[in-house]
């Protein structure tokens, strides 16, 4: 006589799943602090998800800068100061207008 039936490997598969999942979304919190995504989800599947996201929380935000550019359409140049077109363009004739680039970085 089997003890071992198919709906146990069926809920295992499941439960691993959503696990991973769990761990996953542990690590996506940790990569926007100082602890790191990896380290976040290493701790979530060695502990548990539950300890991984309080060592996710107690650990301080990376700090994000974000700047703005504004790039030109014809040349690709790019300038940290707003022009209704771009410089280099302009001595040229052309006035091509300059798109918005906003960057985010840490």
């Amino acid at each position: 006589m089997n003890c071992f039936d198919y709906t146990d490997i069926e809920f295992l598969l499941i439960a691993g799943a959503i696990y991973l999942f769990i761990a996953a979304t542990v690590a996506k919190i940790g990569s926007y602090r100082v602890c790191g995504g990896t380290k976040a989800f290493i701790t979530s599947i060695i502990l548990t998800p539950f300890i991984g996201i309080i060592y996710a929380l107690v650990s301080p935000q990376k700090h994000l800068i974000k700047t703005v550019h504004y790039r030109c359409t014809n040349c690709g140049l790019e300038y940290v100061s707003k022009y209704k077109y771009c410089p280099s363009c302009a001595k040229e004739g052309k006035y091509c207008r300059l798109e918005k680039v906003s960057m985010k970085t840490y």
